[in-house]
């Protein structure tokens, strides 16, 4: 375990330590501590607030923002709950071991035949990992797999959104399964989720959209191009705000539902544990790749604030294999461990 890493988690347990106390002593704040049930619903219903919140403010800004910030850490977290815990098959790994270099070379060239080649390869690969963690039994949901990817090839553009907005909604549906499977309470969760998204794509937060949308000068190119992926090209000036704001709306809850809810629904202690507690759990699961995976959370934010549109794009290309490896967890059937 890191020596540096062990002291910071050393000290921030050491200022979070009285304020738990202080708390934990007032009620209702503290059933939302120590019960699980109400702690996790608590949780997503706040995740729920705050990411229409963002994305009402400025989506370009939290887009930005929450690629720098959450990006790698979120994909380190998926990696780990659905890639490490719950051991993939080896074909799956394949797979998605081969996205990655799909990623890589998509990255080190340029062009629209490849970015065509490149979205038709993830669907190929993804599809493919979906079906092996699926297995022969669910014949129905395959040949429904296969036929969407069939789709999918003819028309790359029309994919790539589809793509932008499942994803959110696929973290949404593998955090759902799994509170059920531990007995947790998130039907209101649910709820709140299909509340503001049917209400994005109906207008009712038209009056909340901003005047003006920010975004950094250094990276405005790619946040734009990422925002326009959002919808399609020839989408009137409406239909690309509500589109924006479903996709920000979802790309914030996907990052909260990784970072943080999931984790809550899997801790089994009453109390939350301490930080240096968390990262023996993160080492043990990562082993040796727990040291570089930890320097690539840290180092990720300032490069991808500093390094403007060219670090975006590296981060997209060489982490868009997570959303093949989330589609294959939500195919896999649960098997959960309860605490």
């Amino acid at each position: 375990m890191p020596d540096a890493a062990v002291a910071v988690a050393t000290l921030l347990d050491g200022v979070r330590r009285p304020l738990l106390r202080a708390v934990v002593r007032v009620e209702p704040a503290r059933r939302i501590f120590v019960a699980r049930n109400e702690r996790v619903l608590a949780g997503a219903l706040a995740a729920v607030a705050t990411s229409f919140a963002v994305a009402a403010w400025q989506p370009l800004v939290a887009l930005w923002l929450g690629a720098a910030l959450f990006g790698v850490p979120h994909v380190v977290s998926g990696l780990r709950h659905v890639g490490v815990r719950e051991r993939p098959a080896p074909a799956t790994r394949v797979f998605i071991a081969l996205a990655v270099v799909v990623g890589a070379v998509e990255l080190l060239g340029s062009g629209t035949r490849l970015a065509d080649a490149a979205v038709r390869a993830y669907v190929v690969l993804f599809a493919a990992a979906a079906l092996v963690e699926l297995g022969a039994r669910r014949w129905l949901v395959g040949t429904a797999i296969v036929a969407a990817a069939a789709l999918a090839l003819v028309s790359p553009r029309l994919t790539l959104i589809a793509l932008a907005h499942l994803h959110g909604l696929g973290a949404v549906a593998w955090f759902t399964r799994r509170a059920r499977a531990r007995g947790v309470v998130v039907w209101p969760f649910v709820a709140a989720v299909a509340l503001v998204m049917l209400g994005g794509a109906l207008g009712a937060f038209d009056r909340l959209w901003p005047a003006t949308l920010w975004a950094p000068r250094s990276a405005a190119a790619s946040i734009a191009a990422e925002a326009a992926g959002s919808a399609l090209g020839n989408a009137s000036a409406t239909a690309l705000h509500r589109a924006l704001f479903l996709y920000a709306f979802g790309q914030a809850l996907h990052f909260v539902i990784w970072l943080r809810l999931v984790p809550e629904l899997e801790r089994p202690s009453k109390t939350p544990q301490t930080f240096r507690r968390a990262l023996a759990g993160f080492e043990a699961d990562f082993g040796r790749a727990a040291r570089p995976l930890l320097v690539a959370c840290v180092v990720a934010a300032p490069l991808l604030l500093a390094g403007g549109g060219p670090a975006r794009e590296a981060y997209f290309a060489l982490t868009y294999f997570h959303v093949g490896l989330e589609a294959a967890a939500l195919a896999r059937s649960p098997k959960v461990a309860l605490a």
